[in-house]
C-alpha cells in the first residue's frame, strides 16, 4: 500500500532523519540518513498494521487510495451513547466520522463477521 511517509531533519539536531506515516498515527521511525529513514519506516508500518489487526483496531487506508475511489454518501442513525465514543475516537485519531466508520466497516467484513 501507499501510504503518505514524510522525511524530515530530527528537530533536537541530532543530524538524523525522521520519517513518519500521514495516515498511521503514531508510526514514525529514525535513520542517519534520509534513505535510512524510508527504509526503517517501512519495517514500522508492517509492525503498526499488525499490532492493530492483534487489537482490533481499524487500519486506515492510504490518502491515494481513498482520493481515488468513488464515494457514496448514507444516512445513519446511531444510539447517541455510540455516536459519543465514536467522536471521543476519531477525535483522538484524527479521523473523520466517515474514515473511522468505513475503516470499521471494513475491518468488521474482513474478519469474516
Amino acid at each position: 500500500m501507499e501510504y503518505t511517509v514524510k522525511i524530515f531533519p530530527d528537530p533536537e539536531g541530532d543530524d538524523d532523519y525522521i520519517a513518519e506515516v500521514e495516515e498511521l498515527k503514531g508510526c514514525s521511525a529514525f535513520g542517519e540518513t534520509p534513505e535510512e529513514a524510508l527504509k526503517e519506516i517501512e519495517t514500522a508500518m508492517k509492525l503498526w498494521i499488525e499490532t492493530a489487526k492483534k487489537h482490533g483496531k481499524p487500519i486506515p487506508k492510504p490518502k491515494s487510495q481513498i482520493i481515488n475511489e468513488p464515494k457514496k454518501r448514507f444516512n445513519v442513525i446511531f444510539p447517541e451513547s455510540l455516536l459519543n465514543d465514536v467522536d471521543e475516537y476519531r477525535g483522538k485519531h484524527g479521523m473523520k466520522r466517515s474514515e473511522l466508520l468505513a475503516a470499521a466497516a471494513e475491518q468488521f467484513i474482513s474478519s469474516g463477521h
